[in-house]
């Protein structure tokens, strides 16, 4: 089984995703730094290279070669779902991690991470754009605001 993580940048895909692999027994990939390692660049500097339209194509193409793979939870790109097409590729599971904007201010502070797409938005106007496709996605929402309380509910759902 593969099981997909969306939601807005900071929602915890990544940090949530390592410790549901643990408790699966399955391979954790974080499709950002996945593209990173393969293109030998930031994903802030394939932005600024090649634009957005370049890096989503390198997302699609990263989904495409995750179908050959089995146990995998993928922590996506917050940005995976502006292309509504790659929902054909999310063969297994897909739960948004859905957190609210004040605590998403409050993580992107405090991460080093730099997010291309927070250049040009605001956290807000983000969320509102995005809102709607991350429920389009999602097999499953789940509120993210507590980590342990997410994984619990992430086990139920998948158990």
């Amino acid at each position: 089984m593969r099981i997909y993580l969306i939601g807005m940048p900071g929602s915890g895909k990544s940090t949530l995703g390592k410790v549901l692999a643990e408790r699966f027994q399955y391979r954790f990939i974080d499709m950002d730094s996945y593209i990173e390692q393969e293109a030998c660049m930031f994903i802030d500097e394939i932005f600024q290279a090649f634009g957005e339209e370049y890096f989503r194509a390198l997302e699609k193409n990263t989904l495409k070669e995750f179908l050959k793979e089995d146990d995998l939870i993928i922590a996506t790109g917050g940005g995976i779902i502006k292309d509504k097409s790659n929902k054909e590729l999310f063969n297994g599971v897909c739960i948004y991690l859905n957190v609210d904007t004040d605590t998403l201010k409050q993580r992107l502070e405090e991460s080093e991470i730099t997010r291309p797409v927070l250049k040009e938005n605001t956290v807000e106007e983000l969320f509102l754009q995005r809102k709607e496709l991350y429920s389009y996605f999602a097999d499953y929402e789940i509120d993210n605001t507590s980590m342990e309380s997410a994984i619990q509910k992430i086990m139920e759902v998948l158990s």
